[in-house]
């Protein structure tokens, strides 16, 4: 599907997201739908329809879908790239380096070996789950109850549209939280988290981030934005440049957790991927690209989400390298 949007900013004037190499992708990433596995340590994902794959794209002002692009899945992580940039709107980086890295992992997203060794003793990155803990944590000291609403609203500002989360995902979140209950105990014993953290609030408003529903049409409007310096369609400023320029930065490093040198390899894209089954990128050529499929790879990547990449980026050389 092929739809025009208004856009005052066009400065791609070619298209290279065309149906026919969409669909080659999509039909490539059916193959594989039976690789992999759903996220079923948190229950309510294990209930999704594993059959399901769409890729969406903005270019030159239009939106093009393929496959099942309205079908609403959890952002999970890739909604920490939205709470690091509104933790620069309040911190340099240089601030917030003192509490979280900008590394690469070397071990699973929740890796609780990974936080005891680490250097400095803090998260390597804030795309690992003790790294956006800690900038939820960071949130919560400037906005205080209102810490999910203003998530909630830049996450609709990065979307396209209004958002909202489910709150029977945040709920399973919450009922198999050890993992990341373990994370945030060891951070305040290692003295990361100052002692009078509210460690429930700042985990209920983690978990709701994590299950602020989307499709892939917003995920391609998000990568858009970080692709095209920060502005969206209709021209608004959503993030400054530099802005654009540190995440962009963070998702080719850090973005596909310990598969982030491989993913740099095989599609050259800078992304973030999600535990739901989403991955979004971004592009040298100011464009949107966003994929779906739930089934993961070891490393919680969609593993039909990173061949299609793979093929576009081989098909249309994209890769940034």
């Amino acid at each position: 599907m092929r739809k025009t949007i208004p856009n005052k900013f066009k400065e791609v004037n070619f298209i290279i997201y065309t149906e026919e190499i969409l669909e080659e992708a999509l039909n490539l990433g059916r193959k594989y739908l039976h690789e992999g596995a759903v996220a079923d340590y948190i229950p309510e994902l294990a209930k999704v329809e594993a059959n399901k794959v769409a890729i969406s794209t903005i270019e030159d002002g239009k939106l093009t879908s393929v496959g099942d692009s309205k079908i609403k899945f959890s952002i999970q992580s890739i909604v920490k790239v939205i709470l690091y940039s509104l933790a620069m709107k309040n911190y340099k980086v240089a601030e917030l380096k003192k509490y979280v890295g900008v590394r690469p992992s070397a071990k699973p997203f929740n890796s609780v070996i990974e936080l005891e060794l680490s250097e400095k003793r803090i998260p390597v990155n804030p795309f690992i789950n003790a790294g956006a803990i800690i900038i939820v944590a960071i949130l919560h000291n400037v906005y205080r109850e209102k810490t999910f609403d203003v998530i909630l609203k830049k996450a609709s500002e990065f979307l396209g549209e209004e958002v909202d989360y489910s709150r029977e995902i945040a709920e399973s979140e919450k009922e198999s939280s050890f993992t990341n209950r373990t994370l945030i105990y060891l951070m305040l014993a290692k003295g990361i988290l100052p002692s009078d953290t509210k460690v429930e609030e700042v985990l209920d408003t983690y978990f709701k981030a994590c299950s602020i529903l989307v499709n892939t049409e917003n995920l391609a409007h998000m990568s858009y934005v970080i692709s095209n310096d920060g502005i969206d369609l209709e021209g608004k400023e959503i993030i400054t440049v530099k802005e654009a320029k540190v995440l962009r930065s963070l998702m080719a490093t850090c973005g596909t957790y310990d598969y982030s040198g491989d993913f740099a390899i095989r599609v050259g894209l800078p992304a973030k991927s999600g535990v739901g089954g989403g991955i979004v990128t971004a592009s040298k050529h100011k464009n949107g690209l966003a994929v779906y499929a739930p089934r993961l790879d070891k490393h919680g990547n969609s593993y039909s989400g990173v061949r299609m990449l793979e093929f576009l980026s081989q098909k249309l050389d994209l890769s940034i390298y």
